[in-house]
């Protein structure tokens, strides 16, 4: 048996974190299996994508550098993506990697249309805050106008982790 097929059936079994974790290690100390997993984020089954996904999360927190030949694949995936888990996934897996210069204007863009819109989970929203903060941060003029929309924000509509992370995240600006 191949080692998709292996990550596969694994993945399509109901999983604690305790099994990522074993699969996150498994692939640290062989990174030639990254290519196996990262092909399952486009399995047809949802839930085997979703958690190829989480395993691949898991895994740029250790290895970040794995992933930047990765990026604009990711990003696209992100631009498509339906599943609300799979996007927040995918949000802080780009967030781990360092950012690319020039900035990706697509991951901006979407980070500045899904940061308060109200259809998105927290993490997404408190993700893409996040990531457009790091994303602008090299360039003035645009981490003014992220300022501007976060500081104009009715904060009042979102949860705490959305107030929490826009209140931080002007902290940073205006230090």
């Amino acid at each position: 048996m191949e080692k998709i097929d292996e990550y596969r059936n694994t993945l399509a079994m109901p999983l604690c974190k305790r099994s990522i974790d074993k699969l996150v290690q498994e692939i640290c100390l062989h990174p030639e299996y990254l290519k196996d997993i990262y092909q399952l984020i486009s399995d047809d089954k949802i839930v085997v994508s979703w958690r190829a996904i989480w395993v691949c999360e898991k895994v740029s927190e250790k290895h970040p550098g794995w992933f930047v030949p990765l990026l604009d694949d990711i990003i696209q995936r992100l631009l498509v993506c339906k599943h609300d888990g799979s996007k927040r996934l995918l949000l802080s897996i780009l967030y781990n990697v360092p950012t690319s210069d020039p900035v990706s204007v697509d991951l901006l863009n979407y980070c500045l249309d899904h940061m308060l819109a109200p259809q998105e989970s927290i993490g997404v929203q408190a993700l893409s805050i996040r990531m457009a903060y790091q994303l602008c941060k090299s360039e003035p003029e645009l981490l003014k106008e992220l300022q501007l929309i976060l500081e104009n924000a009715d904060t009042e509509y979102y949860s705490t982790g959305v107030k929490t992370t826009i209140r931080n995240i002007l902290k940073k600006i205006n230090k």
